[in-house]
């Protein structure tokens, strides 16, 4: 099987490891079948080898191996929604039942009142399978998973508190414009109709002050509790305050358009379209972009392709929303760029010693072994990034 893949993108993209220093326009469609039998082999062997359903990959070691970790950590939820993901397209039982195997795994973190990640934790495993097989359970967990993450919002900022510590005070991430589409899935499906109010609230402050005039984001911004005012804009993961860290960036894209597609607000729209421009802008010829856009030793340093992957998300959704045709084609087009890209042997783990889908994922490079990895939460996009562009070009 593994052949007869190498074979299939060889066809598609020649025997070009990388692709040239001018970008050129491909007429040749995304592989989005081969991808996802080559994702069914790769997961096939991580829920092998990982077994525990209470353990949850989350980078790949040296060996190629997942590093796995427990329920309680931000990542721990997107296996599970790899494994739905891979049910959808198949429409196989084995799929499904992995899936909710993993997923029954995150149960307990619809309690989780630590910090922000509840999206990220319960929606690839619970919203998939409240979308995929409905179910009462899957509903009143991701209810209570959403009045978890509304508990951390505090309206004298207007915001949702990212995590708590002696470092900041109040601090805010734009990680969180992906966390707060929970909120706005669980009003939706009978839970309080303030948590929308609640989301597009921190929306649209993240929107004032995480986001610069050029369209780039800060990922953190710091406030003081008692007058709601700004103390500091600072990272986590980025080189710094002034960077712009390029998940951040691709997840502000994602965040503003669910913001957007949940609320009309046409300012969430705008948004979405600056920060969407800047990405695609500051993308190197491959598509692909560097861990963050302004890393001093451009165009030595490492990529993203997990920020790639958020990105094409984003890109499409955008592309289903805006009215200008002009605006649709390029919206689309750089999502397709992309996946093209990612598809390629450049980025694809195939014939690789890894089990993650994707090469050349990176966290937060300065100072975690977690760069230029495989990262699951990078594989769990590019296979709902490869699901959109299937259904958009059936």
């Amino acid at each position: 099987m593994a052949e007869k893949l190498i074979l299939i993108f060889l066809l598609f993209f020649g025997t070009a490891a990388t692709v040239s220093a001018a970008p050129q326009e491909n007429p040749a469609p995304v592989p989005v079948d081969a991808c996802f039998v080559f994702a069914g082999e790769q997961l096939t062997r991580a829920v092998e080898e990982t077994a525990d359903s209470t353990r949850f990959p989350r980078f790949t070691g040296a060996d190629g191996k997942w590093v796995t970790v427990d329920s309680h950590q931000w990542s721990s939820g997107f296996f599970a929604g790899c494994l739905w993901l891979i049910f959808e397209h198949t429409g196989d039982n084995v799929w499904k039942n992995r899936a909710a195997r993993w997923t029954a795994g995150m149960e307990r973190e619809q309690h989780n009142r630590d910090n922000h990640n509840n999206g990220f934790m319960m929606l690839p495993g619970f919203g998939n399978a409240l979308r995929l097989t409905g179910g009462e359970h899957n509903r009143e967990v991701l209810i209570e998973s959403a009045r978890s993450l509304a508990s951390r919002y505090d309206a004298r900022v207007g915001m949702i508190k990212a995590m708590d510590g002696d470092v900041w005070k109040f601090p805010v991430l734009v990680d969180t414009m992906v966390n707060i589409e929970l909120l706005f899935r669980a009003a939706e499906n009978g839970g309080d109709p303030q948590w929308k109010t609640i989301a597009e609230t921190h929306a649209l402050r993240t929107m004032r002050d995480h986001v610069r005039p050029d369209g780039s984001t800060v990922q953190l911004v710091d406030y003081d509790l008692e007058t709601g005012k700004i103390r500091e804009k600072g990272t986590l993961c980025g080189l710094s305050g002034e960077s712009a860290w390029a998940r951040g960036q691709a997840q502000a894209i994602y965040g503003f358009a669910a913001a957007y597609r949940e609320t009309k607000n046409p300012a969430f729209l705008k948004t979405a379209c600056r920060v969407a421009d800047y990405f695609i802008a500051h993308l190197p010829a491959d598509k692909v972009p560097y861990w963050d856009f302004r890393a001093p030793g451009i165009p030595d340093e490492i990529r993203d392709s997990s920020a790639a992957s958020i990105a094409v998300v984003g890109l499409l959704e955008l592309a289903g929303q805006v009215k200008n045709s002009r605006e649709k084609r390029k919206y689309t087009a750089a999502a397709k760029d992309i996946l093209r890209s990612l598809c390629s042997p450049a980025y694809l783990a195939n014939g690789t010693e890894t089990r993650g889908l994707l090469k050349h994922a990176t966290w937060k490079k300065p100072t975690d072994p977690q760069a230029d990895t495989s990262l699951i939460w990078g594989d769990y996009y590019f296979l709902e990034g490869l699901k959109k562009w299937g259904e958009i070009n059936r």
